[in-house]
C-alpha cells in the first residue's frame, strides 16, 4: 500500500511577480509525495491560484478528507481517474497526478514522456516580463538577451507606452503580451490594433473571461491571434469557448493534472485551436511535469522556475531558453535538498 504525504513548498520570486490583478513575491505551493512498499518516492508540486477558488490549506483540508480513499488507489492509471472523479481544486489533482506518473516511471525505469509515448521535450520557453515600474521592465527585457521571446504582462495605465519602448528597442525579439483580463472591449480593441504594429505572436486573455459576447466580437476584429487562459480551465468547458480563440493556454495546475492536460491539449489541436503549454510561479518540479508534454504544444511558456529565487528541485537542462526534458526515470528531477 502506497503512503502519500503532503508538503508545504514556499517559493519566493527574485524580484515581485504582477499582473493585471495583483503582484506577489511570495508562492504558497505544495508537494504530494506517493511513497511505495520498496521506499521509491513520487513527487508532485501543486501551485493553487485564488482566481481558481483554491488555497493550499484548501488542497491540505481535502487531501486529509480523502486520505483513506486514496490509500487503496494504487497506480498511475487509478490516481488518474480518482483524480477525475474529484470537484474542483485543480492543483491539487496535479500533484497527486504528477507524483503518481513520477512514481510510475522510477518503478519502470522510464522517463514519463516515454511511458505516455510522446517525444523527449526540448523546446524554446519565452520568459515573462511582469508589471512593475516601467522602467524596470525594460531593464528585464534587456537582460533576457537568451530568450527569443518575451511574454509580457499589459492590463495597466500606460501598458502600451511600454510595449512600443519594448518593441523599438528589442526589434529582434518576438512578444507574447498577456492582459490577464485588465481591458474591456473597447480598451482591447485599440490595443490590438497598436500591438499588431510590433512583433507579435499572440495576445492572451484580453477581456474578463466572462465576457464572452465581447470576446466573440473582439475576435472578429483582432489583427492578431488570440489566446484563452482564464477562460478555460479543463477538457469539459472547452465546447464553450472554442469559437471565441484562436488557441488556449494550457496549464497543469488549472486542468488537474498530465493526463487532463494531455487530453485537452490533444482536444485543442483537434478542434484547429492552438496550444500555448503554460505554468504558474513553480519550481522544476512542477515545470517538469509540464515539460512532459510539451511535444503536444504550438508554444511554451514554461518559465516559472526561472523566476525563482531558491529552486527546491533540479534536473531540467537549460541553454537559454532552451528546456530539454531528462531522460532519467519519472519527472526525471529530484530535491535538491530535504524538504
Amino acid at each position: 500500500m502506497n503512503r502519500i504525504d503532503f508538503l508545504p513548498l514556499d517559493l519566493a520570486t527574485r524580484l515581485p511577480f504582477g499582473i493585471s490583478r495583483w503582484s506577489h513575491s511570495e508562492f504558497a505551493n505544495l508537494v504530494v509525495t506517493i511513497v511505495d512498499e520498496r521506499g521509491l518516492v513520487g513527487f508532485g508540486e501543486g501551485a493553487p491560484n485564488a482566481r481558481y477558488d483554491e488555497s493550499r490549506d484548501d488542497d491540505a483540508a481535502a487531501l486529509t478528507e480523502l486520505a483513506g480513499a486514496l490509500q487503496a488507489v494504487e497506480g498511475v492509471a487509478a490516481v488518474e481517474a480518482f483524480c477525475a472523479a474529484q470537484p474542483g481544486l485543480p492543483a491539487l489533482r496535479s500533484a497527486l497526478s504528477a507524483a503518481a506518473w513520477d512514481l510510475a516511471g522510477k518503478q519502470s525505469g522510464e522517463p514519463v514522456w516515454q511511458l505516455l509515448g510522446l517525444s523527449r521535450a526540448s523546446v524554446h520557453t519565452s520568459l515573462t516580463i511582469p508589471i512593475g515600474d516601467p522602467d524596470g521592465m525594460l531593464a528585464q527585457a534587456h537582460a533576457a538577451a537568451e530568450f527569443g521571446s518575451l511574454k509580457v504582462k499589459l492590463g495597466f495605465e500606460g501598458d502600451l507606452e511600454v510595449a512600443a519602448r519594448l518593441a523599438r528597442e528589442l526589434p529582434d525579439r518576438r512578444f507574447r503580451y498577456d492582459a490577464n483580463e485588465g481591458w474591456d472591449r473597447e480598451r482591447a480593441a485599440r490595443s490590438l490594433e497598436t500591438l499588431a504594429r510590433f512583433n507579435v505572436e499572440l495576445v492572451e486573455q484580453p477581456l474578463p473571461a466572462a465576457d464572452r459576447e465581447g470576446q466573440a466580437w473582439l475576435l472578429e476584429r483582432s489583427p492578431v491571434q488570440l489566446f484563452g487562459d482564464e477562460a478555460l480551465l479543463g477538457l469539459d468547458r472547452l465546447d464553450e469557448v472554442i469559437e471565441l480563440y484562436d488557441g488556449f493556454v494550457v496549464k497543469l495546475a488549472k486542468a488537474g493534472g498530465i493526463a487532463a492536460a494531455a487530453a485537452l491539449m490533444t482536444a485543442c489541436r483537434e478542434r484547429a485551436a492552438r496550444v500555448l503549454l503554460g505554468c504558474m510561479i513553480e519550481s522544476s518540479l512542477g515545470i517538469a511535469a509540464g515539460l512532459q508534454l510539451a511535444s503536444l504544444a504550438d508554444y511554451v511558456d514554461l518559465d516559472g522556475f526561472l523566476l525563482v529565487a531558491a529552486d527546491p528541485f533540479s534536473g531540467i537542462d537549460v541553454a537559454g531558453d532552451l528546456l530539454t526534458a531528462s531522460d532519467a526515470p519519472g519527472l526525471g528531477v529530484e530535491p535538491v535538498s530535504s524538504l
